[in-house]
């Protein structure tokens, strides 16, 4: 009977794709972030992640009522200038959202404003650019350009799936009509060749999320390590999927379990100490 419940709860849990990587990086770490409940206090990067978020989430429910009412006629540099208006009261929303937040750490609005102003700007070049070129190529606008435009760029996309027993938030996609392509923004080191393990495995799994959520074949992603300016393309196959599923089961049973895992032994991982 205790097999029967523990098969049926690991049946019915959906965890998160980063979960997936955090395992590989180290069980025992997840073990007690996830079982034992001890989460990581409140930082700085945590509530700019969070604005961050928010901000592509805005940006993404806005996206059709700004390409809709764009003035025809307008030059590139001109659409890039109404994306960049909008976006920048967008960011201004996302912060203002958060302010008790970065109170806690003596942070201004205006502060994080002006921080992640670039990051606003590069989003609303890159779309506008995208929508742009469209309208040019086609000779189309408003309601017609947002129903045909491709791609259609989306951010901070939310999958899930019971039968994957998988959820996870993709940073970034482009929508084709026949497919989607998802992209992964990365910060720090960079492996020589390929991409990190666990990076990899994050990937494929958001691939196969996005093949039940638009049900349509989903092959390629890409990885961008924004700190080195390099795009590498991660191409889905069986033993990839079959990683992925095997990682579910092995997360699954490693969170119903009630034994801490050893330390894993890294020298960069406090699992031991906390």
């Amino acid at each position: 009977m205790q097999k029967e419940k523990l098969a049926a709860a690991e049946a019915g849990r959906i965890i998160s794709v980063s979960d997936l990587s955090s395992f590989m990086y180290c069980p025992r770490l997840l073990y007690q972030q996830k079982v034992l409940g001890k989460r990581e206090k409140l930082n700085t990067a945590m509530v700019l992640g969070a604005i961050r978020h928010n901000f592509h989430d805005l940006a993404n429910k806005h996206e059709e009522n700004i390409i809709v009412h764009l003035p025809q006629k307008l030059t590139g540099e001109e659409v890039i200038s109404a994306y960049a208006a909008i976006y920048e009261n967008l960011l201004r929303t996302a912060v203002m959202t958060h302010s008790k937040s970065l109170s806690l750490f003596d942070i201004q609005p205006f502060e994080v404003i002006e921080q992640l102003k670039t990051m606003a700007n590069e989003e609303a070049r890159s779309r506008a650019a995208n929508v742009f070129t469209f309208s040019e190529a086609n000779n189309i606008h408003g309601e017609l350009l947002w129903k045909k435009l491709s791609p259609k760029i989306m951010t901070e996309l939310k999958v899930k799936s019971a039968k994957m027993r998988l959820k996870g938030i993709v940073d970034r996609i482009e929508v084709y009509p026949d497919t989607v392509l998802p992209i992964e923004l990365k910060t720090g080191k960079m492996p020589c060749d390929g991409v990190w393990p666990g990076h990899r495995v994050q990937v494929a799994a958001y691939m196969m999320l996005l093949q039940e959520t638009f049900n349509a074949p989903v092959k390629k992603a890409i990885i961008r390590y924004l700190d080195h300016d390099t795009s590498k393309t991660v191409v889905l196959n069986p033993y990839m999927e079959l990683e992925v599923t095997e990682l579910t089961e092995k997360v699954n049973r490693l969170l119903l379990g009630k034994e801490l895992p050893k330390p894993c032994g890294r020298e960069n991982c406090n699992c031991s100490t906390t």
